[in-house]
């Protein structure tokens, strides 16, 4: 302005202007009009256009001159104009209130018919007696689609939210919840509507790490992510519900800034409790193979020391040491029942000292009327299990010497083959939970492959010892064959000797008197206890051979079990007597107790301990057929039982390979071969015996 003073001020209405600068008359308004980038209107009572400037045309696509006269519904949607027509009569007749719409947003129509988004500021006037109603209009068409495009966002933004697998949830920089999906409230069992607004000290659930500990502040992803500015990524917590389950979660964190220094955060969470559930599982799979594989090595090195061991004491022990040395195990112990006491008393042990083992083994309860694991896997012939030796009262008086060797579970597990019990082997771990029931099994397989072993090794000190004890009984019960059989047919039967098949399975070899040996295998036929029966041989006496295959349990394989031999069997009138050798070191109590456990009336009638010398040529027999397999064996004595090497020949090739269920090639090879080292042996070829 060129000068200052009211004097030279001068106002009109709404407007102040400088008279020196400003004309008094309308150019400069004109001018302003003109030059204006809103499109000016004003239109008559009657709705037609007055004056236009130039920027309608910008606008709408109308060039001014064209409008004046021309109705305002040029350019004024149809659903418009009665809105128009309604704020012009209002403005004119409310002459004493404000007379100015300003901001409307409504639509206009450009020239190729198009709508456009518009924001129109109206005034009505009076000039000249005339009422008109003046419009700045402007175009917002960006603003428009700058408003689509925001709600287009946020639209989707909800979408995503409702959608998304994902829970997320905003908080304030200062915990308050904001905003959470509805994902978010299933995964953390809670409505959002009722949480949104509550800070994240809310009681609806707990924050816990993978122990089951409360999460402490400032390890949670929201403190992390709040104080350090920065994203937090797949942190791995659980949260506890409010009904009390239990779920694991990855939360994740990103701070968020809306520009005016007041951040907040925005959390993602994810429910990973099936995966955990699965990394779970493959880690349970993944350690049992690897305890599997541990076992199976111990087991191969047991099988091993198995084989090469002669004794009993020797089998014993190298069980124990084998199993004490094998990690997780600490301690191992073998022992049997005593016939003074429920207990079972150690017989070997490995893993520590003499004393601290006994102190170990005695595991009796505090309670006299309960019995220990080693008793109770005795008596129910399973593996039996503590799983924690500090809860179980039978480990009462052996805490002390677990805790110093670091024993926290057990086994024990019975010494069994074929119904006989060879005692119990204890094993002690140094965790809880050690013993799964697929070690369980696997302890089960190894007790029955020690008892095995054990009755193998008592079989062949039998059969080798310089000693054995005699033992002379008669059982008289229907369900013994030869003393059924002497009953029934009123004949003498003779045990003459008997094989043993691959399958463990006894083949006897009878001879039958005073009966017809057709009588005698259909008694054979209808006995429970007999798998089979054939005719061998008939003598010229009218004595028959009878070849019986036992269906079951007999007194033979029982005392068998036990490490002995039946040198005799002779059974008349129902009474068969037997004449059995056992090793010096069986119980000869528990054999007559299986025999009488197995047959109502079994009676001893001698013991005695005698000197192999005495009974025959027994030892030097075993010694020379020690180089045969089991095959061969069976194959020879089958031959030698069936009359094969009599002459005239009882029984052909061909008898005695069915007999064995083989091929008569198969049988004559194994005899061959049998034949050929047994004459190696008794002539010194050793050349001979190494070929096969």
């Amino acid at each position: 302005m060129s000068g200052t003073g009211d004097e030279r001020v001068r106002s009109s209405g709404e407007c102040a202007y400088d008279p020196a600068v400003v004309a008094h008359d309308d150019t400069f308004f004109r001018t302003l009009v003109e030059s204006a980038s809103d499109a000016v209107v004003t239109v008559d009572e009657a709705g037609g256009i007055v004056f236009a400037n130039p920027a309608v045309e910008r606008t709408f696509g109308f060039e001014p001159s064209t409008l004046i006269g021309q109705s305002v519904t040029t350019f004024v949607p149809s659903e418009e104009r009665s809105r128009i027509r309604d704020a012009f009569e209002t403005l004119r007749s409310e002459r004493s209130a404000q007379r100015t719409w300003k901001g409307i947003e409504t639509a206009g129509r450009h020239r190729d018919g198009r709508l456009i988004p518009i924001e129109l500021s109206l005034r009505a006037h009076e000039h000249n007696g005339t009422w008109l109603l003046s419009a700045i209009v402007r175009d917002i068409s960006d603003r428009h689609a700058e408003r689509i495009e925001r709600r287009r966002e946020r639209d989707l933004t909800e979408q995503l939210l409702r959608t998304v697998p994902t829970g997320v949830f905003v908080l304030s920089a200062d915990g308050v919840v904001q905003r959470m999906n509805d994902r978010a409230g299933e995964i953390l069992g809670v409505d959002p509507a009722r949480i949104v607004g509550e800070t994240r000290e809310t009681d609806a659930w707990r924050l816990l790490d993978a122990d089951g500990d409360p999460v402490p502040p400032a390890e949670r992803v929201f403190e992390l992510t709040r104080d350090s500015g920065r994203l937090v990524t797949e942190v791995e917590q659980q949260v506890e519900r409010g009904d009390g389950e239990r779920i694991w979660v990855q939360v994740s964190g990103a701070p968020l800034t809306d520009g005016t220094g007041g951040g907040r955060i925005v959390l993602a969470v994810e429910d990973i409790t099936r995966q955990k559930d699965r990394e779970r599982r493959l880690r349970e799979q993944n350690e049992q193979l690897e305890r599997l594989d541990r076992i199976n090595a111990v087991i191969r090195e047991i099988d091993q020391a198995l084989v090469r061991a002669t004794t009993r004491r020797e089998i014993d022990e190298a069980v124990c040491d084998t199993l004490a040395a094998a990690d997780p195990y600490r301690f191992a112990w073998i022992g049997e029942m005593t016939a003074h006491s429920d207990a079972a008393r150690p017989r070997a042990s490995g893993g520590v000292g003499t004393e601290e083992s006994d102190t170990l083994a005695a595991v009796r309860p505090a309670d006299a009327r309960r019995e220990g694991p080693a008793s109770r896997a005795l008596r129910s012939r399973s593996v039996q299990v503590t799983h924690d030796v500090a809860t179980d009262p039978a480990f009462a008086e052996s805490s002390g010497a677990a805790a110093t060797h670091e024993i926290r579970s057990a086994a024990s597990v019975p010494i069994v083959y074929d119904e006989t019990v060879y005692g119990v082997l204890s094993v002690y771990a140094a965790e809880t939970n050690a013993f799964d029931e697929t070690e369980q099994d696997v302890l089960a397989e190894l007790g029955a492959t020690v008892g095995h072993a054990i009755n193998a090794v008592t079989t062949r000190q039998a059969l080798l010892a310089e000693r054995v004890t005699e033992l002379t009984l008669s059982v008289a019960d229907d369900d013994h064959f030869l003393a059924a059989l002497s009953a029934a047919e009123d004949c003498e039967v003779v045990f003459e000797g008997a094989t043993v098949e691959s399958d463990e399975a006894f083949r006897h070899f009878l001879t039958v008197a005073d009966v017809d040996p057709d009588d005698a295998v259909a008694f054979a036929d209808e006995c429970s206890g007999v798998a089979s029966a054939r005719v061998v041989s008939v003598g010229p006496e009218g004595d028959c051979l009878v070849e019986v295959t036992p269906e079951g349990t007999s007194a033979f394989g029982t005392v068998a079990r036990h490490g002995g031999v039946v040198r005799s069997a002779r059974a008349t009138d129902g009474e068969c007597e037997l004449v059995v050798e056992l090793p010096l070191s069986a119980d000869v109590r528990t054999v007559v107790e299986a025999l009488r456990a197995r047959y109502e009336h079994v009676a001893v009638h001698a013991q005695q301990d005698r000197s192999r010398e005495d009974i025959g040529p027994a030892a030097a027999c075993a010694d020379l057929g020690a180089g045969l397999t089991d095959k061969q064996r069976t194959a020879l004595e089958t031959a030698y039982y069936a009359g094969f090497f009599d002459w005239p020949r009882e029984s052909t090739g061909e008898d005695v390979a069915d007999t064995l269920g083989v091929s008569a090639p198969t049988f004559h090879k194994h005899l061959r071969v049998a034949e050929r080292k047994l004459f190696a042996t008794l002539f010194g070829d050793e050349a001979t015996e190494e070929r096969h």
